[in-house]
């Protein structure tokens, strides 16, 4: 590397991913070499190199992620150019040999910062390049994690940058094949079924196979959800969300990913007008990152979480006051109800007992009008003898 791209390499602050594609690739663990006689640790060449392309990707990443707000950072524009342009110069001279994982990570790099300077349609090109710089790596090499990450990234890359020129259903296989090779990284190294990850720090080889899982089921899930397939994105996040939540415990990197796949979930279902499942998927999101931001002594993540909070934030306090409008409406209408079936009841009760009131005067007017239209029951004969004297005495009395 040539005097110039050293000096820009110099430039370092903490690493911000935000992106489908920007999967931070780490390098193999260094392995020092202790002399024969005591004396300190020197360190092989190839740690030298590492040491280096860990630089490398801190520089690149830092810059890109600030040029991607022009506006509060404007300076930094042509600075991200001109180390652009170096990291191509470079990469050239890479092409003269054979195909190697540096020269595979320099081209994934230089797609990622193109994206971030605003050139899709450019970055597109470039991180199909990166794919066939992965894919013409030797297979022993091709299979390794990083390479796999690295294959991964290229593919979310692809499907990132079709997605931001309205092609959904091109990105759609991308997206897929990208979940896919993400799916098997995590399962070889995730717990079984039923078993929890011992105390400690999480292994990083899960917390990054994790993340990436997290981030590609977001990737494919906001997809889906352009594509307009709703129920299909629903069910993308939430298989993302049952795994996180399986793992229950998370490493920074994994938390991190996983409220950004909460914060699309909440944003389909405030799209869809579940305000509440919405302010819910929001709240936990918010919570932890209050909770990493407050916990974690890494500046990038206090950085990157606080980023993530000061998003959720206006949306929580708007659709907060939306949900809890809802709320006193619905009670509202619930008390109004309820006062209204108290109503219907008593006049329904009070109908119910004129109607019987009705019902027992007509049943006392028919009894009475049967009792009058019944005959009278014939007198007994009375003797004609009796008849004969009582007309006797009625003569005499006449006479007198």
């Amino acid at each position: 590397m040539n005097k110039r791209v050293a000096t820009a390499l110099a430039v370092g602050m903490p690493v911000f991913l935000t992106g489908c594609d920007e999967k931070e690739v780490a390098a193999p663990a260094e392995t020092p070499v202790v002399a024969e006689t005591p004396a300190p640790v020197v360190p092989e060449v190839n740690a030298l190199q590492e040491a280096r392309e860990a630089l490398f990707n801190h520089a690149v990443y830092t810059l890109a992620a600030k040029v991607s707000s022009p506006d509060k950072f404007p300076e930094l524009n042509s600075t991200v150019k001109d180390m652009l342009e170096m990291m191509r110069s470079y990469y050239v001279e890479l092409q003269k040999g054979e195909a190697t994982e540096e020269r595979a990570r320099l081209a994934l790099q230089i797609a990622a910062t193109t994206r971030e300077l605003g050139a899709v349609s450019k970055a597109q090109g470039e991180y199909e390049n990166a794919l066939k710089e992965v894919n013409a790596l030797p297979e022993e090499i091709r299979n390794k994690v990083e390479s796999q990450r690295m294959l991964s990234a290229c593919q979310n890359g692809i499907g990132l940058c079709l997605l931001a020129q309205g092609k959904a259903s091109e990105a759609l296989p991308y997206y897929e094949a990208a979940l896919a090779v993400d799916e098997a990284q995590y399962k070889a190294v995730a717990p079984k079924e039923g078993e929890e990850l011992p105390e400690g720090e999480v292994d990083p080889v899960i917390s990054r196979a994790a993340s990436d899982l997290f981030d590609s089921y977001r990737c494919l899930g906001d997809c889906l959800r352009t594509m307009e397939d709703p129920e299909e994105a629903r069910t993308t996040y939430k298989k993302g969300q049952a795994e996180a939540q399986r793992l229950r415990r998370l490493s920074s990197d994994m938390s991190i990913a996983y409220v950004k796949l909460l914060t699309s979930l909440g944003n389909l279902d405030n799209a869809l007008g579940n305000s509440s499942d919405a302010l819910g998927a929001w709240v936990m999101a918010a919570k932890i990152c209050q909770g990493l931001n407050g916990s974690s002594p890494k500046l990038d993540v206090k950085a990157e979480t606080k980023r993530c909070f000061d998003a959720l934030l206006p949306a929580i306090q708007a659709v907060g006051q939306k949900v809890q409008a809802e709320h006193e409406a619905a009670q509202k209408k619930a008390e109004e109800d309820a006062a209204a079936a108290e109503k219907a009841a008593a006049a329904a009760a009070a109908a119910e007992k004129a109607a019987a009131e009705r019902l027992a005067a007509e049943q006392a007017a028919a009894e009475a009008a049967a009792r009058q239209a019944a005959p009278q029951p014939e007198q007994p004969a009375v003797n004609a003898q009796e008849e004969t004297n009582n007309r006797v005495r009625n003569r005499r009395r006449r006479r007198h």
